[in-house]
């Protein structure tokens, strides 16, 4: 927070969002409204962490079918493209890891985007969908990915950046996946909005969407995919 200038506030405006959004998400868990008042006066879990910065428990399921490009056609008529992919794991000893520095994530991205051509991620993008367990991680993550300025997490949520990009319209993790499935989830929602199937928060004309995942302790591990109509 002290490096990206995120204040408690922003923090708010990020959780309320993501009720607001999940909403909209036919396959969401069934969460009630709250107001930035509701968030910043919620039980402090571990400062600054509070209650209502966290995902809520939920039971989920998801499947998805890859098949190569040949076979596609076989099962669908509105397939979707996986471009690129990225994954890196950080070392495993906190003490041997900067926490604010997106090490792993930087590296994962720029795997995918080198892949799937992807030069500059913040304008490329019609759909983005991250991993935010936690609310303090949505900046920091849209940082990692190049989605947002390296320490300007706080001022890109004040910018508009999460509408301006299409972030976590679903709701995101924060609005309630199980934590394992939070990758496999993102990209679900990737794959719902290429194919015109997102409903209520579909994207008029996506065609290019990047989905991430993270697990491990404090982001140890994260994986990146891009995704095409």
């Amino acid at each position: 927070m002290a490096k990206s200038g995120v204040t408690e506030e922003q923090l708010a405006k990020v959780v309320v969002r993501a009720r607001e959004n999940g909403l909209k998400n036919q396959f969401a868990r069934d969460n009630d409204p709250v107001t930035m008042d509701d968030v910043m006066t919620s039980p402090m879990v571990s400062d600054p962490v509070r209650e209502l910065h966290q995902y809520p428990v939920t039971d989920w399921s998801v499947g998805m079918l890859l098949c190569c490009e040949e076979r596609a056609h076989e099962f669908t008529d509105k397939p979707v493209w996986l471009t690129g992919f990225g994954s890196t794991m950080d070392s495993y000893f906190l003490g041997d890891r900067d926490l604010t520095s997106n090490f792993a994530l930087k590296k994962a991205a720029a795997k995918a985007y080198k892949m799937a051509g992807v030069n500059n991620p913040a304008d490329e993008f019609d759909v983005a969908v991250l991993n935010d367990a936690y609310a303090y991680q949505l900046p920091m993550w849209a940082e990692g990915m190049g989605l947002a300025e390296e320490g300007k997490g706080g001022q890109w949520i004040d910018a508009g950046g999460m509408e301006k990009q299409n972030v976590n319209l679903s709701g995101g993790m924060l609005n309630g996946n199980p934590l394992m499935l939070g990758g496999l989830a993102r990209t679900l929602e990737c794959v719902l909005q290429l194919r015109g199937d997102a409903e209520d928060r579909q994207v008029e004309g996506a065609a290019k969407a990047v989905a991430h995942g993270t697990t491990g302790a404090a982001g140890q591990h994260h994986a990146v995919i891009t995704l095409e109509k």
